[in-house]
């Protein structure tokens, strides 16, 4: 289903804490924007764009985790899931894809960790760019580690296997802290070359090189 965008008011910007913890924490109130929930396949896509019009009360942090409480333009309220912040700018943007075979939200499922791949074994499915990489701490640790900025590259998957692997290779930019393959809990964000802010999350790196390759499991 094609995601379209609602408008929405008096939304309240919250960073998510563990939900066992009394911990309230407002980062952005009175905003207003748009929010759009799409599916595709096992795939749910959640996506708050807000304007410029809220009152910035904490830091917002990109790659760090929020939900937002408001209401539409009719006054019926929600409330979002928690996700991840893609733009902390005057304007900013959070998404998340939540798959339904996803451990973190179906814990019946165990995923199996993806299998090295070459350049021959994927395709390049489109161009990404303004690349942000970042390695998100394990609970109970709290934060996160950024190790590439500024990169170009693509969304990929893989030509074969059961499940597809899609992900994301990393041509060039900035390598800020080092990695190695088999780091997990990769989060990747950029921009098409219409400009709009993309998010993949879960991933695993499958290799540090150059390019770099980042992939998560996909069941189509």
């Amino acid at each position: 289903m094609q995601a379209i965008p609602v408008p929405v008011k008096n939304v309240s910007i919250y960073a998510y804490f563990d939900p066992t913890e009394p911990i309230e924490e407002i980062v952005i109130e009175g905003a207003s924007g748009t929010y759009a929930v799409g599916t595709l396949t096992t795939n749910v896509f959640y996506n708050l764009d807000l304007n410029d019009d809220g009152k910035r009360v904490n830091p917002l942090n990109v790659h760090s985790k929020y939900y937002a409480v408001g209401e539409t333009e009719d006054g019926k309220k929600f409330t979002t899931p928690w996700m991840f912040c893609l733009d902390n700018s005057s304007s900013p943007k959070f998404g998340r894809t939540i798959s339904l075979f996803d451990a973190n939200d179906n814990p019946e499922y165990t995923p199996a960790a993806p299998a090295v791949v070459d350049a021959s074994e994927y395709i390049r499915l489109a161009p990404l760019y303004d690349i942000t990489v970042s390695h998100l701490f394990e609970p109970p640790a709290i934060g996160q580690e950024v190790l590439i900025q500024n990169g170009k590259g693509y969304i990929i998957g893989t030509r074969i296997g059961t499940p597809h692997l899609m992900g994301v290779e990393v041509d060039s930019g900035d390598r800020t802290s080092r990695f190695f393959a088999g780091l997990k809990n990769i989060i990747i964000t950029g921009k098409t070359e219409k400009g709009t802010l993309i998010s993949r999350q879960n991933l695993t790196v499958v290799s540090a090189g150059n390019p770099a390759l980042f992939l998560e499991e996909f069941f189509g």
